[in-house]
């Protein structure tokens, strides 16, 4: 097995060093308690809203997509039968001769 070697990402906000003491991050109550009431105001509008823009991206995404024309599609769908027919017969096949083998067998 090899060992890899890691390496540390460079972030905007690096660790404190040695010498330096980290401080703890102490979550703004005040801030909190007064911007959730408005919020709850809000709430349906944003709500569709992000349903809107939801569904103008999925939009946008469908109209990026290269659809297979009707030919490719039909020609598609005769390789996928033609397949599936030729491995349901070969596993009958397969399946006939063992069962024929353990009846030889069992006899």
């Amino acid at each position: 097995m090899t060992k890899k070697k890691v390496r540390k990402l460079k972030t905007a906000q690096q660790a404190p060093s040695q010498g330096q003491a980290v401080k703890a991050a102490e979550p703004d109550v005040k801030a909190k308690s007064a911007s959730a009431a408005p919020e709850q105001k809000t709430a349906p509008i944003s709500r569709i809203q992000a349903i809107k823009q939801y569904l103008q991206e999925v939009r946008a995404e469908f109209d990026k997509i290269t659809w297979p024309s009707r030919k490719e599609t039909i020609s598609m769908t005769i390789a996928v039968m033609v397949i599936s027919i030729f491995f349901a017969a070969y596993l009958g096949l397969v399946d006939m001769s063992l069962s024929k083998l353990v009846g030889v067998i069992i006899k």
